[in-house]
């Protein structure tokens, strides 16, 4: 019996949505993609929106957010999230639950969720892990800088999700703007392959062994180079790598 699945329906800066089931408990994490595309990845593979227990929500900017009224209007299950997203979800009719920070917050007696922060140009940009029973999944994108508290709630995870925006080169020879390359780099912007290697090879060394490669830049990375960035600095094949595209529904079972 598999503990996680995993579909990423959409992930980058044209909009992010995730699919997850941890045991026998089915959510949503953003809803920056629109509701026929989910319910369409979710169909392929025999799952509904009817059946899921809870939306998460990690920040108010667009490419998370933007379907939150459509989808919100097709669930009857609880939105969670911090209170700096209420604003951009108040159109979505469902019921909003505000989650502290770092404060272990139990859904059902098998399905707990801990929200913590993490560095980005949003008012409060969260990351989530999940655990269910024995599993445990981790989610971390939009994120500046990997610090060690960040670091301490997604170890020992079964699965992670983890931002792999952009390459360095790339960003720096790309077509963005001086100031927007600067904003990326910066602590408050977004996670290179490098940076995601460097994690990925922590988090290996303490038992992780599963990870998604998340919010990849279309501009300045690509999945080949996201993946062969962390593959060449962990020089083992026995870590499973997955570089989650722009829009997609794969099933992904752990």
């Amino acid at each position: 019996m598999h503990n996680i699945s995993i579909i990423p329906i959409g992930s980058g800066s044209t909009g992010n949505c995730f699919y997850a089931e941890t045991g026998k408990h089915a959510f949503l994490i953003d809803m920056g993609i629109g509701y026929r595309r989910v319910k369409e990845a979710l169909a392929r593979h025999q799952k509904s929106l009817d059946n899921i227990d809870a939306i998460f929500v990690t920040h108010g900017h667009y490419d998370h957010v933007k379907a939150a009224s459509a989808i919100a209007n097709h669930v009857t299950c609880k939105l969670y999230t911090n209170e700096s997203v209420l604003y951009p979800l108040r159109n979505a009719k469902c019921e909003k639950v505000i989650l502290e920070k770092d404060e272990p917050y139990v859904l059902a007696e098998d399905f707990t969720v801990k929200m913590f922060g993490v560095p980005h140009d949003y008012a409060y940009t969260c990351g989530f892990s999940f655990t269910s029973n024995d599993a445990k999944l981790s989610y971390v994108t939009d994120c500046g800088k990997m610090n060690k508290k960040i670091y301490n709630e997604i170890k020992g995870s079964d699965v992670v999700i983890i931002e792999a925006n952009h390459d360095v080169e790339m960003l720096k020879s790309g077509p963005y703007p001086l100031q927007l390359q600067k904003r990326i780099l910066s602590a408050h912007g977004h996670l290179s392959n490098d940076d995601c290697a460097q994690t990925i090879l922590k988090l290996k060394e303490d038992g992780c062994s599963k990870f998604l490669l998340a919010h990849l830049s279309k501009h300045n990375n690509t999945p080949e180079v996201a993946l062969e960035t962390v593959r060449s600095l962990l020089n083992d094949d026995t870590i499973f790598l997955y570089a989650c595209p722009e829009a997609g529904d794969d099933l992904l079972e752990f």
